[in-house]
């Protein structure tokens, strides 16, 4: 059987060039891959471990013979493409959240909704739930099955990285010119940030910033069932260039010590434990570069409400359950 064919369309973006290293670490053939971008980013080149893929100029008919579309574009691109991948017979899976609220397209996050893909639905389009969503739903999955959860609170600390490569561009930008002497240029986000923190990820509408909006609405439709704890959140945007960190506090249905709860997490092969405090060991965004296990740690428990941190490289997690779905997908073909 021959390996399927997968596209990323917008590999010269943050995420795009997360799936290909993703595609290369697992030897996915390099004849097996296809990389677009605009005009703007055609023609440059990728390593793709001993080889280098050229990326080209995406066009209508560019996924002709494609298995399956990773797309790492904005919203308004993604939905003309994943019609066109449609009419050609590929699977889309979109990453920018233009169908996450689309209840034709199932909405994933690998390791707590899987079955989703298992249930019929219209279309060849997937989507894949926010990063912030995929950390803050897998780190507590483990605890909802074996405890039950009631309530889920969650503050999210974003990199610049948040904003794409332009985010990360910015606050270098800014960072030199505090550095410098120099009135930071503000033209991307709403203050600055570099040596700052701006409590709000996105504009802000009836009291939610875009980012909290995201995360409810997500993990609502992801967990679903009439058991959907009570959930609320809080987004900031820090000024570090990648990773997330998330502070969750959660209320179980039952009552828990920090010990059940520290392996309940270990036992969960997506979760990686880093749960030495008097080590000074816990999750930090740096642990996780290039990993797609969440991390989790400073775990405290007191009667049924549990506290800890989880951390995650969301562009590099991302990419890889991208391509777990990808791979999924393309075995039914």
């Amino acid at each position: 059987m021959s390996e399927p064919v997968i596209a990323v369309v917008g590999a010269s973006g943050v995420v795009g060039r997360q799936v290909v290293q993703a595609l290369a670490l697992r030897d996915h053939p390099a004849d097996a891959v296809r990389v677009f971008s605009s005009e703007r980013g055609a023609g440059e080149e990728l390593d793709f471990g001993d080889d280098t893929l050229v990326i080209e100029k995406y066009g209508p008919e560019g996924l002709k013979g494609v298995t399956v579309a990773i797309l790492a574009v904005p919203p308004e691109v993604a939905r003309p493409i994943a019609e066109q991948a449609q009419q050609q017979g590929v699977w889309a899976i979109d990453l920018s959240g233009a169908f996450r609220l689309d209840d034709k397209a199932p909405l994933v996050v690998p390791g707590v909704n899987d079955g989703v893909l298992d249930r019929p639905f219209s279309g060849r389009v997937v989507s894949l739930a926010h990063a912030a969503t995929q950390a803050f739903t897998r780190a507590l999955e483990p605890l909802r099955a074996a405890f039950g959860l009631t309530f889920a609170d969650v503050t999210v600390l974003c990199g610049a990285a948040a904003y794409g490569n332009a985010g990360v561009a910015h606050l270098s930008k800014q960072t030199a010119e505090l550095m410098n002497g120099k009135d930071p240029d503000l033209e991307l986000f709403p203050h600055r940030l570099a040596f700052n923190v701006i409590p709000a990820v996105g504009p802000i509408d009836n009291g939610l910033a875009l980012l909290e909006r995201t995360l409810l609405v997500e993990s609502a439709r992801v967990w679903g069932g009439e058991k959907l704890p009570a959930l609320t959140a809080t987004s900031v945007l820090v000024p570090t260039y990648h990773g997330l960190t998330l502070v969750l506090s959660a209320h179980l249905g039952r009552k828990v010590d920090a010990d059940g709860v520290r392996a309940t997490l270990k036992a969960d092969s997506g979760l990686k434990l880093l749960d030495e405090p008097k080590e000074n060991i816990y999750p930090m965004p740096m642990l996780t570069t290039d990993d797609a296990a969440i991390h989790v740690g400073r775990v405290r428990a007191l009667g049924e409400r549990v506290q800890l941190i989880a951390a995650t490289d969301n562009a590099f997690r991302t990419a890889d359950s991208a391509l777990d779905i990808a791979f999924e997908l393309a075995d039914r073909e």
